[in-house]
């Protein structure tokens, strides 16, 4: 992979002849999260990776960065060289459509989205209402900082933002009591992209992953989006986005 912040992961159906699957597991979580969407997808014929963020499951440190995690999804999708589709959870949503974005080789032919927050500003504000009390110079120095360790200000995080030159089928799963990140995020998102599609699917913000429904609209949708003959192709990529 060439990239430090790529070390650890899985890939099943090493020897798959129609393209890769990648799964991107959401914040404070790791890359067996995303488990339950391994057999749907290499049941399509499709080799499957998943790998632990920076500073994430079996990988080492404490502290990590948006700016970390999209480029180790971008050195994912280098190696892998034939993604098909992406699959991301929660906050890993706004690092896989970041990385697709500013991907410069074969880009995805769909994603699917899994409760995905709208802006990594909103889930930190979010945070902050969570009972932290958090004075307002305090919150404006935690933004700094993180401007400072990611090098682009916390705003450009924003998912629709990043996606909206992108000509991408997404699918967008989410469940409208999801205590975590409201289901008003997930209609943002479908509003700002241009080919997104919104579907309710129960289990929370974690059981959503585990939910037999959402395996069942992810086949169904990737089953859609992957039927065309010839295999994986190439979509123009759309310059200019950061």
């Amino acid at each position: 992979h060439g990239d430090k912040d790529v070390t650890d992961g899985f890939l099943w159906n090493e020897n798959a002849t129609q393209g890769s699957a990648l799964l991107v597991h959401g914040w404070a979580a790791n890359s067996s999260s995303m488990h339950s969407l391994v057999p749907p997808l290499r049941a399509q014929g499709l080799r499957v990776a998943a790998f632990d963020g920076p500073a994430h499951g079996v990988r080492a440190g404490d502290q990590a960065t948006m700016t970390q995690y999209t480029r180790a999804v971008g050195a994912v999708l280098d190696t892998l060289g034939d993604v098909r589709v992406v699959v991301a959870h929660s906050l890993g949503g706004i690092a896989a459509i970041g990385a697709v974005a500013a991907h410069t080789g074969r880009i995805p032919e769909c994603a699917v989205l899994i409760a995905p927050p709208a802006t990594l500003g909103a889930v930190l504000e979010r945070w902050d209402g969570a009972g932290l009390r958090l004075t307002r110079p305090l919150v404006e120095g935690i933004y700094r900082e993180l401007h400072h360790r990611n090098g682009v200000p916390v705003s450009h995080w924003d998912l629709a933002a990043l996606g909206a030159a992108l000509d991408l089928p997404t699918l967008i799963l989410h469940d409208p009591h999801d205590p975590m990140v409201p289901y008003e995020d997930a209609r943002t998102v479908t509003a700002g992209l241009k080919n997104a599609r919104l579907t309710d699917a129960d289990g929370g913000h974690m059981g959503i992953l585990m939910n037999h429904t959402t395996t069942t609209h992810v086949t169904r949708f990737t089953t859609e989006h992957l039927a065309a003959p010839g295999g994986p192709h190439t979509h123009l990529h759309h310059e200019g986005i950061a």
